[in-house]
């Protein structure tokens, strides 16, 4: 299985899963320059140094998008298009972790599970964050 596999469709990249052990030489992105959030994994060796730098702003103002890593334990994601129609359903475990670009998503624990969160603020609050299928 690849390292990285992604929920297309009609040409619309919905979500990236990234395995826990794929191959890194120093710097790898892993998303598409064009994606809203950035991910890259870094393997450096004692005594590297990344030298003080910010970030320029940008123009864009991207309005979704949301990352999950997946400390310990294990869940079934389910990835859906606009429309609710399921695109994806995978099995992710401790290590694992992947990005959400579009459409909904659902989680189901499967095992414990410790999962760090990263997502566009700011935070307007439950009711007006989410977008539920069902009631929950």
């Amino acid at each position: 299985m690849d390292d990285i596999v992604p929920v297309t469709k009609d040409g619309q990249l919905y979500a990236l899963f990234f395995k826990r052990k794929m191959p890194v030489d120093g710097a790898r992105f892993l998303t598409p320059p064009d994606a809203s959030l950035q991910v890259g994994v870094f393997e450096r060796p004692k005594g590297h140094r990344v030298h003080a730098h910010r970030h320029a702003e940008q123009d864009s103002a991207p309005t979704f998008g949301e990352f999950l890593y997946f400390e310990k334990g294990k869940a079934k994601v389910t990835v859906f298009d606009a429309e609710w129609e399921v695109l994806a359903e995978r099995i992710v475990q401790g290590g694992d972790f992947l990005l959400f670009l579009a459409g909904g998503h659902m989680l189901e624990i499967l095992e414990p599970a410790r999962i760090v969160e990263v997502k566009h603020g700011p935070y307007p609050g439950e009711d007006a964050a989410k977008i539920f299928r069902d009631a929950p």
